[in-house]
């Protein structure tokens, strides 16, 4: 993209906000928010014995938006977790 088109680009967003993306935030996924079934909990006390980050967990289970509640749910359960931050 050539710099004029850039500060255009730019121009038109400062005079129309609301026309901009909405902020960047985690995806949300089917599973985001759904009751634990016991397969996940089987899935999830697998990935974490494996080594898996929590984080990496939560992808696999279909619950990256809910990292947060991925790591709630292993702490309830007991289960040890590293996490990439």
């Amino acid at each position: 993209m050539s710099s004029l088109r850039r500060k255009r680009m730019r121009r038109l967003l400062r005079r129309y906000p609301s026309q901009r993306a909405p902020s960047i935030q985690p995806m949300k996924d089917i599973y985001d928010g759904e009751p634990w079934t016991e397969m996940d909990i089987r899935d999830l006390t697998a990935a974490l014995k494996c080594g898996s980050t929590i984080e990496d967990a939560a992808q696999h289970l279909g619950r990256p938006g809910a990292v947060d509640d991925v790591r709630r749910k292993a702490e309830e359960l007991g289960l040890k977790y590293k996490s990439r931050g």
